[in-house]
């Protein structure tokens, strides 16, 4: 699929609001935690967004996101794509459509919260966008169901600068991946379990391991899918606290690099 292909449109109509909500069901699985359609209604009505992907017609993702008490700041709260679209381009374009709407209404930066362990997401909101993170959201929502039962939701809080040079090359012209020899590793992993880690390391940038797919691991786990979440909670939260931020990731293994902010 081409990215062509796809139309990015944004939503007044309230007929366009429902689907929304089977939209959401249908990509986190659970459709008793969605947000109802007159609520997103109201929220667009005081400045929010809510915007969605079409492919040949067909409701393919969405993005929503409103003000906060930041009067620069963008709080992108949704942003979803059904699972047979992924690698469509239609997360990126929603992403694109989202930062030029902030622009164009004065928001300097956009935030939202993700699951750290998930590398996908990982991988799109720090290589693709060029956000970055130092803020851990312990249980940030609570229990939760669908593809997020069984472990705590704890929560990565982006940062997405909108007008720096660094996010306008990601989402224009991709980067190679990152290069990571010679930098340390505060974590050893082995059979995709956490084995221990060190606390102790003073280096400009750092890596940290995570699953390659936590999801997978939760659904099959879930002990040891909470053993992960508390590995990894520990970790950042330390190495934030000593001045580090998330700035890239890399695959095979799933890799965050830290880099000490002077």
């Amino acid at each position: 699929m081409q990215q062509m292909d796809i139309v990015i449109k944004e939503l007044h109509d309230p007929e366009d609001f429902f689907p929304i909500e089977e939209l959401q069901s249908r990509i986190w699985g659970d459709p008793e935690d969605v947000m109802p359609a007159r609520s997103m209604m109201a929220l667009v009505h005081e400045g929010a967004l809510l915007a969605a992907a079409y492919l040949q017609g067909k409701l393919t993702g969405f993005v929503f996101g409103f003000p906060t008490h930041r009067n620069q700041r963008h709080h992108s709260h949704m942003m979803g794509v059904l699972e047979e679209y992924r690698g469509s381009g239609a997360a990126l374009l929603l992403k694109r459509f989202q930062r030029d709407w902030c622009l164009s209404r004065g928001y300097e930066q956009a935030v939202w919260t993700f699951d750290p362990l998930r590398g996908a997401n990982a991988r799109f909101n720090l290589c693709k966008l060029g956000a970055t993170w130092n803020e851990y959201l312990p249980n940030c929502y609570g229990p939760m169901g669908g593809i997020n039962a069984g472990a705590p939701s704890d929560r990565a809080y982006a940062l997405w600068e909108l007008r720096s040079e660094r996010v306008y090359r990601r989402i224009y012209a991709p980067e190679p991946e990152a290069r990571v020899t010679g930098i340390p590793q505060a974590n050893i992993v082995q059979n995709e379990k956490p084995l221990r880690m060190d606390l102790s390391l003073e280096h400009p940038r750092l890596l940290v391991q995570i699953p390659e797919d936590w999801g997978k691991i939760l659904s099959s786990d879930p002990a040891l899918a909470n053993a992960w979440r508390a590995h990894s909670r520990e970790l950042f939260t330390h190495y934030f606290a000593r001045g580090y931020r998330a700035v890239d990731f890399v695959r095979h293994p799933n890799r965050y690099i830290l880099e000490r902010i002077p």
